[in-house]
């Protein structure tokens, strides 16, 4: 590009290099200052002659255009693609226009390149008049303004930029004249205005709805912006107010002067933020602060570094060090000893550092050595761009609890040890037992045998077998008791071992149902519905034949007289439900919570004989077989017993 000097230097050499001396008013002269002026300004002109057709144009035009010289200067619009469909319709609406009004008019045009570069020109028309005044021509002025438009689209981005960042400021920021109108008003100011039902029409468009910065209500902002005026210093102030849904908010406010060249207050600068959270959060951390300070356990507040900043004051008095010795140290640095866990103290940096608290016990010391043990909660404190700014701890002193639970434990273990003995007497005294009542029960048929070939009367040997019938039932019942007090003892003790294989379920249940009715009286046998289909099961047979022997010998012992009890077995998803229904005395109410205990009898079944024993064993039979048992009752209903067995 060349500058006025360069310009003017290079007309002084033309003139020096052309050996004939062109003189300064010479056609030839002009016509080479003119094509120099024209490149440095960026110009070129045209004009067309309507009559004759003929259009003409200056050398800088076809450069601009970047055409041929030979090129029909006067099918420009219809022979290329340089004005696009909208831009062509605006060149030929500016002509219409000038040839219709005879005046003078210009215009912006955009002109796309053949290789996509974009060019913009201005263009200033004017009407050429015949004699008789009617336009017969134009005539036009081109500036390139390509340069002018990139710098002016720049400085628009950078606009847009900087109205979107602002815009996207959380907190209020307006500009006003000195006489409080708005300038300028920013996304959260706009919405601030709109919760309080003070806004109208479109903030972009029309500013002057937005109103005075000053409502004619409030005397409050009129003194601020007057101490700002006057002084000419930043004024920061609180103010309260009330949004359309009637909730009060409270916002931190600060006003600017900006000062023109004089000194004097040309424009002001609002920046506001809603601190309603912030002033609740503080209102909550002064009353917690009451609290902490009033509370009977430790509140203690640390740095980042877990350095203390704050303790209460029963710090003092449960740990016996006082603020002052505290400040600014690690509590591990002087609580912990060495009986306290080392698993505990990882498990603690572990949590804090993954999720920011902690919870649990650690056993830590006094001042004077003893040891306390304490219960944990320790929050991690986060601001609001989510830096970690405090750590906050509450302890509680458990060390009656540790005691008590300790003592506990050393009472249960002895306890367990007496189980243990009296696991190993009974089961000492019931093998014991078992020798006995295996002699009397042998010498008992010994009798009997003896009666059969001794000549005794009648009378006699129906006494002796009245008797003899009575020692019998006793001596098995003992026997019985026996057992389930031997087994009780190897199911505590863990001896009994399951010897499952897969059997038909149907096969095993009729078998057993078929070997098992009512041993004494009616001599009843059970209702059996075997209502499920036939499936291969894992089961310990002898094991499962007692937990149904033990509560189908109870339906028919509580029912004596009355229906026969009902087995019934179906398949609900992956069990069997074994149902066993009697219709007999039923169980109470205040009974029903101790059935499954060890010795315990119904209160309306002491009219027959038992131990208390079975369902115990029952329940604990099934459940080593994975299963469950349960029951409904009602006295003098009956009681149907319910069991599971899952499939393996």
């Amino acid at each position: 590009m060349f500058d006025e000097f360069e310009a003017l230097t290079h007309v002084n050499m033309l003139t020096r290099s052309n050996s004939n001396f062109i003189s300064l008013d010479s056609p030839d002269f002009h016509q080479e200052r003119f094509t120099l002026l024209s490149k440095i300004a960026k110009i070129g002109d045209w004009s067309t002659v309507f009559l004759t057709n003929t259009t003409i144009w200056s050398d800088y035009l076809y450069d601009f255009y970047e055409l041929d010289k030979s090129f029909d200067c006067s099918t420009l619009l219809e022979a290329t693609t340089l004005y696009r469909a909208a831009e062509k319709e605006r060149m030929l609406a500016l002509i219409g226009y000038v040839k219709q009004t005879k005046t003078e008019c210009s215009g912006e045009f955009k002109v796309i390149m053949k290789d996509g570069r974009i060019k913009w020109h201005s263009a200033v028309l004017s009407p050429l008049l015949g004699n008789d005044g009617e336009v017969i021509g134009l005539y036009g002025v081109l500036q390139d303004i390509s340069a002018w438009k990139q710098v002016e689209n720049s400085n628009e981005k950078e606009q847009l930029l900087y109205r979107h960042i602002l815009d996207k400021l959380p907190a209020e920021l307006v500009v006003l004249n000195p006489l409080g109108r708005y300038i300028y008003a920013n996304h959260t100011a706009i919405e601030s205005k709109g919760r309080r039902g003070l806004l109208t029409g479109n903030r972009r468009e029309r500013l002057s709805d937005l109103g005075n910065w000053i409502p004619a209500a409030e005397s409050r902002r009129h003194e601020i912006m007057k101490e700002c005026l006057t002084l000419k210093q930043p004024v920061t102030f609180e103010e309260k107010l009330t949004d359309i849904e009637g909730i009060e908010r409270i916002y931190l406010r600060t006003i600017y002067p900006l000062l023109d060249e004089n000194g004097e207050v040309e424009l002001l600068i609002g920046y506001g933020m809603d601190i309603t959270a912030r002033k609740k959060s503080e209102l909550e951390l002064q009353r917690m602060a009451y609290v902490a300070e009033k509370t009977n356990g430790i509140v203690m507040i640390t740095d980042p570094e877990k350095r203390i900043i704050w303790i209460n004051n029963s710090f003092e008095k449960i740990l016996g060090y006082k603020s002052e010795e505290v400040i600014g140290y690690d509590p591990a640095s002087f609580l912990q000893g060495p009986d306290t866990s080392r698993d505990t103290i990882k498990e603690i940096t572990r949590s804090l550092t993954s999720t920011g608290t902690f919870s649990g016990e650690i056993l830590n010391y006094t001042k004077s050595g003893e040891k306390i043990w304490l219960y944990l909660n320790i929050a991690a404190v986060y601001d609001d761009a989510g830096r970690l700014i405090n750590y906050v701890a509450v302890e509680n002193d458990i060390t009656l609890i540790k005691m008590a639970e300790q003592q506990l434990q050393d009472a249960m273990e002895k306890e367990r040890e007496l189980n243990r003995f009296k696991t190993q007497f009974v089961n000492l005294a019931s093998h014991q037992f078992r020798t006995p009542l295996a002699t009397i029960s042998s010498s008992i048929d010994l009798l009997d045998l003896k009666m059969e070939s001794a000549s005794l009367n009648s009378s006699f040997i129906d006494f002796f077998r009245k008797h003899k019938a009575i020692m019998a039932e006793e001596t098995i019942r003992m026997t019985e008791l026996m057992e389930n007090i031997l087994d009780i003892g190897r199911i505590d003790e863990g001896k009994i071992e399951l010897s499952k294989k897969k059997v038909s379920f149907k096969q095993f249940m009729d078998a057993f149902v078929s070997s098992n009715s009512e041993s004494t009286g009616q001599k009843r046998k059970l209702i059996y519905r075997f209502e499920a289909s036939d499936c291969i099961i894992n089961l310990d047979e002898i094991v499962l034949r007692n937990v149904l022997r033990n509560v189908v010998s109870n339906a028919f012992k509580y029912s004596e007289g009355k229906q026969e009890p009902i087995l019934t077995v179906t398949l609900a998803d992956d069990c069997y439900l074994i149902k066993i229904q009697d219709f007999g005395i039923g169980i109470p109410e205040s009974d029903q919570p101790f059935l499954f205990q060890s010795f315990f009898r119904a209160s309306n079944a002491k009219i027959c004989p038992g131990t208390g024993l079975g369902l115990m064993i029952a329940k604990k039979l099934i459940s080593l077989h994975g299963g469950e048992i349960g029951f409904e009752s009602k006295a003098g209903n009956g009681c149907t017993v319910s069991m599971q067995l899952f499939f393996e």
